[in-house]
């Protein structure tokens, strides 16, 4: 997150002097880094699940619910972070309209109406676990198309003093 906060200063200093080769190239050092970051603590996580989540609670049942939420979530991370990163580059380049509306309606309502599609159809909690890497690659998608094909480096040429 700190990585985020940061690019979105960056993105938007750069593109305000006009420097748009450079706002680009810290954008994709963002769009990197901070997926790979956030997939190495995914892994760590997974891998030592049982042990930080007995740190919060020694429950058997809970410990159960815990690590297979552990071993599920966490190894796609990298579909959060990097949802994360296209929206503080979105942000700096004064587009915050895109990513409230992503999250918005992925995040919340695709996300709920999953959710209580899946509890209702089998009411198991395995399917809520799935209901956040599947909104995370939902936005991934979303993000990257934008990235790729908008022209989010000139959104402040367009606005008028």
């Amino acid at each position: 997150m700190a990585l985020n906060l940061a690019v979105t200063t960056f993105i938007s200093q750069n593109l305000g002097a006009k420097e748009y080769a450079r706002a680009k190239q810290g954008a994709r050092f963002c769009m990197t880094l901070s997926p790979l970051l956030a997939e190495i603590i995914g892994v760590i996580y997974y891998f030592h699940s049982p042990l930080l989540i007995g740190l919060f609670d020694k429950t058997p049942e809970v410990l159960e619910l815990g690590v297979t939420q552990a071993h599920i979530i966490p190894l796609f991370y990298f579909l959060l972070a990097f949802s994360h990163a296209v929206a503080a580059v979105c942000r700096g380049a004064g587009k915050a309209f895109v990513p409230m509306f992503v999250m918005l309606s992925v995040w919340c309502v695709i996300r709920v109406a999953y959710i209580l599609l899946v509890m209702n159809m089998f009411g198991d909690i395995w399917y809520v676990y799935w209901a956040y890497p599947l909104t995370w690659g939902i936005s991934s998608v979303i993000y990257l198309i934008y990235y790729l094909f908008s022209d989010w480096v000139h959104g402040f040429e367009n606005k008028k003093a």
